[in-house]
């Protein structure tokens, strides 16, 4: 009676333990598909980016073999899905992928009305590549470098219209701040994301682009870039020249993208997608398909990466003011 009675506490001890082991693995993070919000149009870099990550993400061991899958929500350059992103809880389950530049900028545009604060209401959780800005135009332009296209755009005696993939990006920054710098009259016509700026430069309805040297891959016959922004050349195509390479100003500086997550998610969160990340940014695979889309494939951790975040809030600050104050 007694080895029975024993017998039967311990398998029902085992039952508990097996139970409890379940419930906490059951209970662990991630315990259901992650889901990347895109603020932006498919097509885009973010976007890009975003499905090429989101496709490798179940083969990092911290994941636990859990898919991912993109949601796009463009409007508002990409505030629109930062907004509905910092709705849902903060469980690491649904993120955030933006390029630090346009975050950045989209909030410093707002001022008082900002939606959102990058340093508090986000967690930078690292990132993968990067963003980089070229002025772009149509192969049928005749401004083969930066000098002749400022010449011709001032002989015009027009006001010129060029495109971005948002009101507020890192891109419309950087063509604000250029055509202001060499005194360009200019409309800026804002697209919800960098496919479609350039479809409005290859069908010829804006005269010039702001965007993503990404968006070229695929459409070499058709546009034209004239200059890189960045203080060195863009590694996925070495041949275009900076803006000072030209012996222009230029806004020196790429925009980093990273994966976010709402403020409050615990170190389990961090620790996985941080992981994550970096084992992702080493797959062969995923350097491929970043390669044939003119973007990079890199690893930057979560503290190196806010730290980028604080040189582009002081670069881009006095672009956003000069901006305000020309409107």
């Amino acid at each position: 009676m007694g080895i029975y009675k024993t017998t039967m506490l311990t398998a029902a001890a085992l039952t508990l333990a097996s139970g409890a082991a379940f419930a906490g693995a059951h209970g662990s993070y991630p315990s259901k598909p992650v889901k990347i919000v895109v603020g932006f149009s498919a097509g885009g870099g973010t976007d890009t980016t975003s499905r090429g990550f989101a496709s490798y993400l179940h083969e990092a061991e911290s994941m636990g073999g859990q898919p991912a899958y993109i949601v796009n929500v463009p409007g508002a350059s990409g505030q629109k899905g930062a907004k509905q992103v910092l709705g849902e809880k903060a469980d690491g389950h649904t993120l955030y992928m933006i390029n630090i530049g346009t975050f950045i900028v989209g909030e410093l545009a707002k001022g008082k009305d900002k939606p959102y604060s990058v340093k508090n209401d986000w967690v930078n959780l690292g990132c993968m590549s990067q963003l980089v800005t070229s002025i772009q135009v149509h192969s049928s332009n005749p401004a083969k470098n930066l000098a002749e296209f400022i010449a011709n755009a001032k002989a015009s005696g027009k006001v010129h219209t060029w495109g971005t993939s948002g009101a507020t990006t890192m891109h419309s920054g950087i063509g604000h701040l250029f055509f202001d710098t060499y005194g360009i009259p200019h409309k800026k016509v804002p697209f919800k994301g960098g496919s479609k700026a350039r479809a409005a430069i290859v069908s010829q309805s804006v005269e010039s682009v702001f965007g993503g040297n990404n968006t070229i891959a695929g459409f070499e016959d058709t546009i034209r870039p004239l200059a890189t922004a960045g203080a060195e050349r863009d590694p996925t195509m070495p041949d275009l020249p900076t803006f000072s390479e030209q012996g222009m100003k230029g806004a020196d500086f790429t925009g980093l993208f990273c994966l976010f997550a709402p403020k409050g998610v615990n170190d389990e969160v961090k620790e996985k997608v941080g992981a994550a990340i970096k084992h992702v940014a080493g797959i062969k695979g995923f350097k491929s398909f970043m390669k044939k889309n003119n973007l990079g494939a890199f690893y930057v951790d979560a503290d190196k990466a806010v730290a980028a975040q604080d040189v582009m809030y002081n670069t881009m600050g006095p672009v956003v003011e000069k901006i305000l104050a020309s409107n």
